[in-house]
């Protein structure tokens, strides 16, 4: 599961390509590592996944003290020789 709703204005955020869980107090982030969300602001490299800023954690218990920020990126040369 993840939180669409930002810790600072609590609106809805588009998060891109991760999830995650909380089991047994631990913190699992899945990443899918072959998407491509096009390039980060500097144009160096290709985002693979964001939080698109700070998500406040939530499990079945309700929202947590935890605020994650997630940024996931390939190196664009890293990205031509995956192909």
């Amino acid at each position: 599961m993840f939180d669409k709703r930002s810790h600072e204005a609590d609106k809805e955020q588009a998060v891109k390509n991760f999830r995650f869980e909380i089991l047994n107090n631990e913190l699992i982030i899945r990443v899918k590592l072959d998407e491509d969300h096009g390039l980060s602001k500097s144009g160096r490299s290709v985002i693979v996944a964001s939080s698109e800023g700070n998500l406040r954690l939530f499990d079945k218990n309700g929202y947590r003290s935890e605020i994650i920020n997630l940024s996931v990126t390939k190196k664009i040369s890293e990205v031509r020789n995956d192909s």
